[in-house]
């Protein structure tokens, strides 16, 4: 549940239309996802975030699928339920399966567990 207003995509004009709908263009989904209508009243900073994410995950040195999975390690790890959803959602859109995504889970609380040990 959202603790601000997000912009409901048919309020979009301009600049935020756009970008909405280069974000479910790009992502291969109906939707913008929460994060982007919370950004709708600020168009510069939405598109800014939007820019980095699709350039962070586009191509590069690393694969989406490994870039997705570093970063459901990371919403795991951090215990964030909106972006564990959202990159379990994408990594099963990529074809990743539950063994794999298990394992993730299990390397990221095993890491996280050693890291407060450690520390």
């Amino acid at each position: 549940m959202a603790i601000i207003r997000l912009m409901e995509e048919g309020e979009a004009q301009g600049k935020v239309r756009e970008v909405f709908e280069e974000i479910k263009e790009t992502l291969g989904i109906p939707f913008v996802p929460q994060l982007f209508r919370a950004l709708g009243f600020k168009p510069d900073q939405l598109e800014a975030v939007w820019t980095q994410v699709k350039g962070l995950f586009g191509s590069g040195a690393l694969d989406v699928k490994t870039k997705v999975l570093a970063a459901l390690g990371v919403a795991a790890a951090q215990r964030c339920p909106y972006f564990i959803n959202i990159h379990g959602a994408a990594l099963k859109r990529l074809g990743v399966t539950d063994e794999e995504i298990t394992e993730l889970l299990e390397v990221a609380s095993l890491s996280t567990a050693l890291n407060t040990l450690v520390t």
